[in-house]
């Protein structure tokens, strides 16, 4: 009786851990790259925050000199958050998605109140999506 709640506890946490392990290895949703990339904005993870763009067709001198102007959008958005006060939220609205590509609306709501909207294309890249330049 015993070996038997043990084998059916085992049971049960090796599909509990599998499912953890999936959940984990999911690709974000377009909304959730959006997220993550005004997050590292915000937190000066400047690196985090152009790795949230589509760069795999990009080669060579392109890729640096692409990497450079995005850092320099990451500095100017950092330093516009930080006129606003702060960021106080973001909502994004998957607005459509296919195979390949997404659109995302948001809205940002600083600290001093204010709100701002905008929009951001994502592209699928290599099954992870990515904001598309």
């Amino acid at each position: 009786m015993l070996s038997r709640s043990v084998s059916t506890i085992r049971k049960l946490f090796v599909l509990g851990m599998l499912a953890l392990i999936m959940t984990a290895c999911s690709a974000p949703a377009p909304e959730d790259v959006v997220k993550d990339f005004y997050k590292a904005v915000v937190d000066n993870r400047t690196e985090d925050a152009v790795n949230c763009f589509a760069l795999n067709n990009v080669k060579g001198n392109d890729l640096t000199m692409m990497r450079g102007k995005i850092m320099m959008v990451v500095g100017n958005l950092q330093s516009g958050i930080k006129k606003q006060g702060g960021l106080d939220s973001i909502t994004t609205t998957l607005v459509k998605k296919d195979k390949n590509t997404a659109e995302v609306k948001v809205e940002i709501k600083y600290k001093n109140g204010k709100t701002e909207k905008t929009s951001m294309k994502l592209a699928d890249e290599s099954g992870k999506w990515k904001i598309s330049m």
